[in-house]
C-alpha cells in the first residue's frame, strides 16, 4: 500500500485535492491540444493562443512544484 499513497503523503495532499489539480491540468492540456490541432489545419486561427496557454500551464506547474517542495521541507523539519 505504501507505493499507492507515498506521493500523496509527500505532497501533503488528500486524494481529492490531488485529483482536482491533476484533472484540471489535464483538461486544460486537452483543450490546448485541440486549439493546436485547429491551428495546424487553419494556420490563421489561434496564432498565439496555444503558446500562451502552454506558458500559463508551465507557470502553474512551476508554482505547484515550489509549493510542494516547501511543504515537504516543513514536514521533514
Amino acid at each position: 500500500m505504501n507505493f499507492l499513497t507515498r506521493h500523496l503523503r509527500e505532497s501533503g495532499e488528500s486524494y481529492f485535492e490531488h485529483f482536482l489539480f491533476a484533472f484540471s491540468i489535464s483538461m486544460w492540456m486537452i483543450v490546448t491540444s485541440l486549439v493546436l490541432l485547429c491551428h495546424a489545419i487553419f494556420p490563421f486561427s489561434f496564432i498565439f493562443s496555444a503558446s500562451s496557454s502552454v506558458k500559463k500551464i508551465n507557470q502553474v506547474m512551476q508554482k505547484r512544484i515550489e509549493t510542494l517542495v516547501s511543504r515537504r521541507a516543513k514536514n521533514q523539519s
